[in-house]
């Protein structure tokens, strides 16, 4: 590949690049190829998902929401989570819901 930098008057850079047939067509795979692979974080759930993933109730889940154990999106009237985001919420440390005795 050849590289070549020209100075323009608004002080904008401009780069011209001169490449083969090969090269351009390996750029455009390896672009499509990091487009095309999900990130795990980005994956959403819905609420009755959870509830199957974790092996729990809607009721649970919702209670859950309301107590702000695992945190969850609304978009328009409905409600998501993010799976990398309900993994990390119930690998936290959480109180054990017991009263100290008196």
């Amino acid at each position: 590949m050849n590289y070549y930098m020209e100075k323009i008057h608004d002080e904008r850079k401009e780069l011209v690049v001169t490449l083969t047939v090969e090269e351009l067509k390996q750029i455009i795979v390896e672009s499509l190829s990091i487009l095309d692979t999900p990130k795990p974080d980005e994956t959403l759930l819905t609420r009755k998902e959870v509830a199957m993933l974790l092996k729990v109730s809607l009721v649970t889940i919702n209670r859950w929401m309301k107590e702000g154990r695992i945190p969850y999106h609304r978009i328009h009237s409905r409600i998501y989570f993010r799976r990398s985001e309900v993994e990390e919420a119930l690998n936290r440390p959480s109180h054990t819901g017991k009263r100290k005795s008196s």
